[in-house]
């Protein structure tokens, strides 16, 4: 079973686990009912009840169960830090290629200091 991990909700049933692959960046909100999460790479077994949430940071199986039934949703977690900000820096870069587009500003000499003011410093 193909399962949308970013925008769908799923229904479990007790004793029978749902598989999920590559759902490293998923965020997991129990919406009804007791569910079990195991997340190979993540310390320890995690239980959600209705209003917990858990984002998943492994990068291996994890495994989807019930405690008799109860209801999930999956949603994709924001971008981390740092992506943001290499997002970020790629495009004022790109802003900065664009100004050396343009056509520069012809910058005029001062203007000249009046003669008191070249005498007083003569």
């Amino acid at each position: 079973m193909d399962i949308d991990l970013y925008n769908s909700e799923l229904c479990l049933t007790h004793n029978a686990p749902i598989r999920l692959l590559s759902a490293r960046g998923v965020r997991i909100h129990c919406t009804a009912g007791v569910v079990w999460l195991t997340v190979a790479g993540e310390a320890g077994d995690i239980l959600l009840r209705p209003g917990d949430s858990h984002l998943v940071r492994g990068r291996g199986l994890a495994l989807l169960e019930a405690i008799g039934s109860g209801q999930v949703r999956f949603e994709k977690a924001a971008r981390p830090l740092s992506t943001f900000l290499r997002a970020q820096w790629q495009q004022w870069q790109q802003w900065r290629r664009s100004l050396s587009d343009r056509p520069l500003l012809v910058r005029h000499s001062p203007l000249p200091l009046p003669a008191a003011s070249r005498q007083f410093g003569a």
